[in-house]
């Protein structure tokens, strides 16, 4: 992937650009409009220019997922599939547009992925769970078989959801 950019210039942004490194390629800046640097780990901060790197795909490093859906939903390049390569996914599993899977997490088969989730390392979500968009599952996270988290939700380090489970904000930890 040696067309990226990465919306975002904090940690988690840094954490994606160390996933690009891990799969032998380099973003080709980190965008933040409000940024003082220039250079953030040898890489270029610039604004968002919707004419710039035509071609180049986009992810969103931000944790909150309301930015990330209100930066989504204003994006001109199209958003990318980041998946680390010691985590393991299911083949028949298609995450969603601008979905990040990181370091050692597990995905098992018949899981659906919703558009741009972020799949912390070491998450577990087991066969058959349904994520729905913009769900930020932190490290650590176990959503058990057949469980289903709605949009929108973040689920805390350590957080474990039973099988065949709902979580819709008000089961939320």
């Amino acid at each position: 992937m040696n067309n990226c950019l990465i919306y975002g210039a904090g940690g988690h942004a840094r954490v994606i650009a160390d996933l690009l490194r891990a799969q032998g390629s380099k973003p080709l800046a980190f965008i933040d409009d409000n940024a003082t640097a220039t250079i953030l780990d040898g890489i270029p901060v610039q604004g968002y220019d919707t004419a710039a790197f035509p071609g180049a795909t986009i992810v969103i490093g931000i944790g909150n997922n309301e930015i990330r859906r209100r930066i989504a939903s204003a994006l001109q390049h199209e958003p990318a599939v980041l998946i680390h390569p010691t985590a393991v996914v299911a083949a028949d599993v298609q995450p969603g547009a601008g979905t990040i899977i990181l370091a050692n997490a597990v995905v098992q088969t018949g899981a659906r992925i919703g558009k741009h989730v972020i799949i912390n390392a070491g998450v577990c979500v087991d066969h058959d769970a349904v994520i729905e968009d913009y769900v930020h599952l932190y490290p650590q996270v176990y959503i058990g078989g057949a469980a289903h988290v709605k949009a929108g939700l973040t689920l805390a380090p350590g957080t474990r959801i039973a099988r065949n489970t709902l979580v819709d904000g008000s089961t939320a930890g």
